[in-house]
């Protein structure tokens, strides 16, 4: 399976780390994903996806054409077709507020069908890069049409990007209460624009935030200290770090860095994959 990236022009590099293209053999069917955060979109080609939560046996939504990824609080669990081909985007933190008219809180915890939220442009947008004649033409089509759904955001949000940057410096480890003393606002305002322009309040974006960070600062083909990662990171002691470990991503530390190791050992390029595991 192909990984293609491409970095937008501005100012969709603002809102956008990265537009991607995915296709071939799927190395594995089914996958256990980590809640990180950010929003994801996806046009698919192929087969449908379905996807499930830790506690379903049958999967919640079943995407099939094209769709929104909300931040999630959890794992969940992806079961892939046997073949891919689909473009996405990963947009930074925040980035998609301007390109779509609601609450991203509306989108805490789902996986919504993109003609949801963009009505028929979502099934132009399918055809037209179906019809790319080359991926590079694919690309610069995809920032075309994304360029026509960027809208105004209220100077509101401006507050709402300073208390991410502070977050984002201090790897998630901070007061929320003092941050929003720092920037003269109420603690219950800050939480209400972060669900409007972020989707969570702005403590879970810290927690997802600072565990982001922990699965970066872990090489799993060196030995690992999870007691001082767990410091590092805030922790009051080692028990409350397994216990929110096992809460995101359904695996102990120590089983975590086991199959992390494995999954290397197999296929080194996989070293760098942090957001997800796949399920024997």
């Amino acid at each position: 399976m192909i990984y293609t990236s491409h970095i937008p022009s501005p100012p969709l590099n603002s809102y956008i780390d990265d537009l991607y293209y995915l296709d071939g053999v799927a190395p594995h069917s089914r996958l256990k994903t980590f809640p990180l955060p950010s929003l994801h979109l996806m046009v698919n080609f192929g087969q449908a996806f379905s996807v499930s939560t830790s506690d379903q046996a049958q999967p919640f939504v079943t995407c099939t054409q094209s769709w929104w990824v909300g931040m999630f609080s959890s794992y969940h669990i992806v079961d892939w077709p046997s073949s891919v081909q689909f473009f996405g985007i990963h947009f930074k933190p925040g980035g998609a507020a301007p390109f779509l008219h609601l609450p991203l809180s509306e989108l805490h915890n789902q996986v919504v069908a993109l003609d949801a939220l963009w009505g028929h442009f979502a099934a132009e947008l399918r055809e037209q890069l179906h019809d790319a004649s080359t991926l590079q033409a694919g690309f610069a089509l995809f920032e075309q049409l994304l360029l026509a759904r960027l809208s105004w955001v209220p100077q509101s949000s401006g507050l709402v990007h300073q208390a991410l940057g502070e977050i984002t410096h201090q790897r998630g480890v901070l007061s929320i209460r003092k941050l929003s003393e720092q920037l003269g606002i109420s603690q219950n305002h800050l939480n209400t624009q972060f669900k409007r322009f972020i989707g969570i309040p702005p403590k879970e974006f810290a927690r997802l935030s600072r565990f982001f960070h922990v699965l970066r600062s872990i090489d799993p083909m060196q030995p690992v200290d999870w007691t001082l990662i767990a410091h590092q990171a805030g922790f009051y002691d080692q028990s409350h770090f397994n216990k929110d470990f096992v809460t995101l991503t359904g695996y102990s530390p120590t089983d975590y860095l086991r199959l992390r190791r494995r999954l290397c050992a197999q296929n080194p390029q996989q070293r760098q994959s942090l957001g997800q595991l796949p399920i024997d």
